[in-house]
Formats: structure tokens, C-alpha cells, sequence
């Protein structure tokens, strides 16, 4: 369920929640707090600290399957590393987070008792007390602790051509729709298996898919520490060897056209990091969400691949940039149409002193309506008040 459905009823929940009570008793009802711990529960179990992973890419190649009938199917490859560590060092992250910097200054001053400490991340604590019952606010952008990964991947060339990873299972990530018919391309989950192990030998290494990444548990990276499995029955052992806190991986392509010479790879998943540019808010209305824009931090890779179409085998893929980038993120309507009502109704549900405002009350029972009509996983809140 999207995070902000829930926000809203949250708000509904905290900002209403004067009414929510037994008419005999004049505490909640067993009925209420269930469901507002329901609703609690599946926000505080999503990942909502940033984080952003060092990505070290690989090369892009290609590998040749044959099929019974003697037909050649050529499918593109990535490998990479993926570290568990942030991708810059204390002191750049202190003089990027500026705004940030500058408040936990302002609090430092002003109080006594209060420093700022960039150890280990950068916090604000009280002078005297060790530990983290010390800390009063702390960023945790570059606090890290075992993380999953959960890549996708967008392959395109200068044309414009686009193409997705090959997801494993088939059908499990995104899908193209395209204005030609399905000629039978094989894409059943045995082939991208032999696929996989057409790769790592051709790489003579063990990779990770990214279906397989999903659930490759990565530890904090040290550098130093490595995966010991001496048993070849131990499922670890493929990983027998490798740094703690570091994956080798494979992103599989379809072929990718013989007609570019440029192609982009945009990589999400190593970053939750997000910015967003509203318009200008009237008060008392929700923001002109068509004119919204999302851009979300994103690896990008580009490669050159000289020569024409002739003989492609024969030419090599040259990574000429790699990093992090801001990029546009697609939104349908409807959801920033939900993002939107979310924000106006959590911002103005409520004065400053708490009151309740009866014409956003008013406003917000039939979009909550609506919403549960469109999704039967929202609770009935409003029959709990009756």
C-alpha cells in the first residue's frame, strides 16, 4: 500500500481521534487502536532512512544462445559491484548537508549542553551523556546497518530505444508494451537460467542476479572481513571468499539494437534519495500536482560502442561515465493526485493549536471514500466512529 494512503489515514486516525472514543468509557475503542497499530505497523517496517550504496560497474558484454532449432538469440550483460558503504567520506557529507549543518549550529549555540558530533554520522548530542541515550537528532544518511537490494534497470541508445532488464522470475518487474506482436522471444525462467550460467562462465566467476539480489543480505562493508564457507554444501559457498558487505552482480538485457553507438543504463535501487518541485500552493487547496515534478537519485552509466553495424561481436562496449544523477521520475496522474491530497489534508486537517477544521473534515470523509473504493486494504475508519 502506498505510504502516503497511509499517511492519510494516520492523519485521519491522530487529528479525528477525539471523537474515536466508547461512549461509556470515554476511551478509544479496541477497534480503533487495532487498526491504528495496523496502519503504524506497516509505515515503521518500511525503510525510511536515506541511504546510498557504492556501485562499482563492470563491463557490458553480450553472450550467444542457441535454441533447438538452430537459431542464434544474442542477450547484453552488466556486471557490477554493489557495497554496503556510503559513497562519500565524513567530510564531504558535513559540507553537503548544509542546511542541515547549519541548525544543529544554531541549536549548539543557543544551548549549552547541546554539540554537534560528525562521528560515525552526524548527530546532535548532549554534552555529558554517552551512548545513544545522548543523542538528540541524528541524520542517517550515512548510518549504515544490513540493507537488501532491489534493482531496476532502463537500457536506451541515442535513438531513444528502450529496453528493460530481464526479471526473474519472468513477468516480476516492469513490462514494455510495444506497437508490434509478441514473436515468441524465449523468456521462460529455465532460459534466463541458462542465460545466467552462459555469463558466469563466460566471466569465470559466481554473479548474482537481481532476483537473486532481493534477498543477499549485505552487512556494513569494512574492507577487510570476508565470507568463510569451507563446506561445499553450505549455500554460502558460491560467496566463499568474498568481502562481507559486498556483492558481485550481473543486470541481463535482452539484446540491445545494433543500430547505437551511445547507450545509457539507469540503475534505481542502490538510493532512496528524492527531491520534488512543487508549485506555488493557494491556500486552501491542494497544489497543482499536474505541474509536480519527481526526480529521484539514480546510477547512470554510459557507453560508447564505435564501429557500424557490421560484425558487433567484434565491438566492445567503452564505459565513458558513471555516477550518481537527478532524474526525472515518471508519475502517473493518479498517484500525484494522492500525494497531493495527502499533503493538503495532513497540513490543514488541524490549526496550529490542534483544533479540528470542520470544512477540511468535511472535504476528506468522501476522498477517503474513494480511496477505499479503489483499495479494499484501507480500513473503514469511519464506521469505527459510529
Amino acid at each position: 500500500m502506498p505510504l502516503r494512503r497511509l499517511c492519510l489515514s494516520l492523519a485521519c486516525l491522530t487529528c479525528l481521534g477525539s471523537p474515536l472514543v466508547a461512549a461509556d468509557s470515554g476511551q478509544p475503542t479496541p477497534e480503533f487502536l487495532a487498526e491504528k497499530a495496523q496502519l503504524e505497523e506497516m509505515i515503521s517496517k518500511r525503510q525510511l532512512d536515506l541511504f546510498e550504496l557504492q556501485f562499482i560497474p563492470g563491463k557490458l558484454n553480450r553472450v550467444v544462445m542457441r535454441d533447438r532449432r538452430g537459431q542464434d538469440h544474442i542477450y547484453n550483460y552488466l556486471t557490477f559491484s554493489i557495497r554496503n558503504v556510503a559513497t562519500i567520506d565524513q567530510a564531504q557529507f558535513a559540507a553537503r548537508a548544509k542546511g542541515y549543518n547549519e541548525v544543529l549550529q544554531a541549536i549548539a549555540q543557543q544551548y549549552e549542553m547541546a554539540k554537534v558530533d560528525t562521528e560515525g554520522g552526524i548527530k546532535l548530542k548532549i554534552d555529558g551523556v554517552e551512548g545513544q541515550d545522548g543523542v538528540v537528532l541524528e541524520r542517517t544518511e550515512s548510518k549504515l546497518r544490513t540493507r537488501t537490494v532491489s534493482l531496476t534497470a532502463l537500457a536506451s541508445d541515442e535513438d531513444g530505444t528502450r529496453i528493460r532488464l530481464l526479471d526473474d522470475p519472468p513477468g516480476s518487474g516492469p513490462q514494455e508494451q510495444y506497437a508490434f506482436p509478441d514473436l515468441g522471444e524465449p523468456t521462460s525462467a529455465r532460459v534466463i537460467q541458462r542465460i545466467l550460467e552462459k555469463v558466469e562462465e563466460q566471466e569465470g566467476r559466481k554473479l548474482l542476479s537481481s532476483e537473486t539480489l532481493r534477498s543477499f543480505a549485505l552487512p556494513p562493508f569494512d574492507g577487510v572481513t570476508r565470507i568463510e564457507a569451507k563446506d561445499i554444501t553450505n549455500p554460502a559457498h558460491d560467496t566463499d571468499g568474498w568481502l562481507v558487505g559486498e556483492a558481485h552482480g550481473v543486470l541481463l538485457f535482452p539484446r540491445l539494437s545494433d543500430y547505437g553507438d551511445r547507450f545509457t543504463i539507469q540503475i534505481n535501487g542502490l538510493c532512496n534519495k528524492m527531491r520534488f518541485r512543487h508549485p506555488a500552493i493557494e491556500a486552501g487547496k491542494p497544489e497543482n500536482y499536474f505541474q509536480t515534478r519527481v526526480l529521484r537519485r539514480t546510477m547512470v552509466l554510459t557507453f560508447d560502442r564505435p564501429g557500424d553495424e557490421f560484425f558487433r561481436d567484434l565491438d566492445r562496449f567503452d564505459l565513458t561515465r558513471h555516477g550518481y544523477q537527478w532524474v526525472e521520475s515518471f508519475q502517473r496522474t493518479d498517484i500525484k493526485r494522492t500525494g497531493a491530497y495527502a499533503r493538503f489534508f495532513l497540513s490543514n486537517i488541524a490549526d496550529e493549536k490542534g483544533a479540528l477544521n470542520a470544512t477540511v473534515k468535511d472535504q476528506f470523509w468522501p476522498y477517503y471514500d474513494e480511496l477505499r473504493a479503489a483499495n479494499d486494504k484501507l480500513p473503514d475508519i469511519k464506521a469505527g466512529l459510529q
